[in-house]
Order: structure tokens, then C-alpha cells, then sequence
């Protein structure tokens, strides 16, 4: 029986073209500034991930990344579209790694997603296997990984695949990644930047903007599909 004040529901107001958000970055310039981001891409990337990893509602994700970083907008929205569960760190711990490998364990946490410098913090403060006994995927981005990293999680947490993302704020948090070895060849001196993801073609462009052949420089290029 409808309530008295009972309003009818009104149809979504939000189109794929609208703007989901607005992150600021330096990128490589040096010089800030606002990169706006529609629904459809942060939407594409989201998706990609939880089907690639199977990420689902019995996933716990630890959002440890600033909100304005845009790594956070996985965290927030992949977590959301898979029905998982968003563990945040407890406000008096958000800056205290040494808090966070236990809350981790207590939280069941099964995903990681970082910058590789909070990794290394993790790393550093996390003292036995059953802290870390649950995490089955790391992803890494931002910044460069350590060649050694990937040892050194396989180590505390034996049953985590670690990816390596890449791309660019304007392009959807991530457009490339690659699945890392847990023995890292001795001779590699960075991990590879991967494959494009779903949707995100790449390019290596000349600066007439032709394909460059295989071992010459060029500049990246993101598409998309």
C-alpha cells in the first residue's frame, strides 16, 4: 500500500558523458592542473580490473590512498561494482604502518592497492605470515617498483599475484598493466610497463605522429575504443 507522502521514484539523472570527477595532478609537467574524467572511463577501468582478478562481494579492498589521488577512485567504485567490502584505515592509523598490517589481518583484507612506497612500508612493518596470509592481489602504480618488491610480498603474503599498473590521471586511473613474476629475472633493472587493458589501446608515436618501429623512441599515446 503506498504511504500517504510517497513520492515516485524519478529516473536516473546522471549520462556516461557527465563528469564523475575532477583530480588535480602535476603529472610530468611540474605545473597543477584539474583533469576532469567522465563516467565511461573510470567505469571501463573498474570493470576491467574485477573481471581480470574476479573481484566479488567475499573481496575485502584496504583504501589506503588519498582520496585525491586517483587511485582512490578503484578503491571507492571498483569496490562498489563488485559488492566488496572498502576497509578503510582507522583515522588515528591513517599515517601509522605500523597499525596497518594487523588491521589487515582482522579485516580479512584481499586486496592491496598502492603506490609502491606504501608497499614498502607495509613490507617493513608486517612481522609474520598470518598478518598478510589473506591479500591475493597487490597492485602497484605511481612510481617505480623496486625489481625486488615482488620477492619480498611473495615472502609475507604467498598467495598474492602482483600487478603492475600504469597510464595517466587524464586516462582512467590506469590503461596498461602487467601480471609480475614472483621471481624477478636478476637482470631486469624496472618491472615492464605491460599490456594495454581493455578498451585503452597504446600507441608509440613519432613526432609526426606515425608509428615508430620496435626499439625506437617515441612518445605514448592512449587511445581508447
Amino acid at each position: 500500500v503506498p504511504l500517504h507522502n510517497e513520492q515516485p521514484l524519478q529516473a536516473p539523472q546522471q549520462a556516461p558523458k557527465d563528469v564523475a570527477y575532477v583530480i588535480f595532478t602535476s603529472g610530468s609537467t611540474g605545473r597543477p592542473k584539474g583533469v576532469t574524467l567522465d563516467n565511461r572511463g573510470p567505469k571501463n577501468t573498474c570493470i576491467d580490473v574485477n573481471v581480470q582478478y574476479s573481484v566479488a562481494c567475499d573481496d575485502a579492498i584496504f583504501g589506503i590512498s588519498s582520496m585525491g589521488f586517483d587511485l582512490s577512485v578503484y578503491d571507492l567504485f571498483g569496490s562498489t561494482a563488485a559488492g566488496a567490502t572498502l576497509v578503510y584505515p582507522r583515522a588515528e592509523d591513517t599515517r601509522n604502518p605500523v597499525a596497518w598490517p594487523e588491521q589487515l589481518r582482522a579485516e580479512r583484507v584481499t586486496i592491496w592497492n598502492s603506490a609502491p612506497a606504501l608497499m614498502q612500508l607495509l613490507l617493513d612493518t608486517a612481522g609474520t605470515l598470518e598478518q598478510l596470509k589473506d591479500l591475493r592481489l597487490v597492485m602497484l602504480s605511481g612510481d617505480w617498483i623496486p625489481p625486488s618488491m615482488p620477492e619480498r610480498i611473495g615472502r609475507l603474503a604467498p598467495g598474492a599475484t602482483v600487478v603492475s599498473l600504469g597510464g595517466a590521471t587524464e586516462a582512467s586511473i590506469w590503461s596498461i598493466w602487467y601480471r609480475v613474476p614472483r621471481q624477478v629475472p636478476a637482470h631486469w633493472q624496472s618491472i615492464p610497463y605491460g599490456h594495454a587493458m581493455a578498451n585503452q589501446p597504446w600507441h608509440v608515436l613519432d613526432a609526426e605522429l606515425y608509428p615508430v618501429p620496435a626499439w625506437v623512441l617515441g612518445e605514448l599515446f592512449i587511445g581508447c575504443i
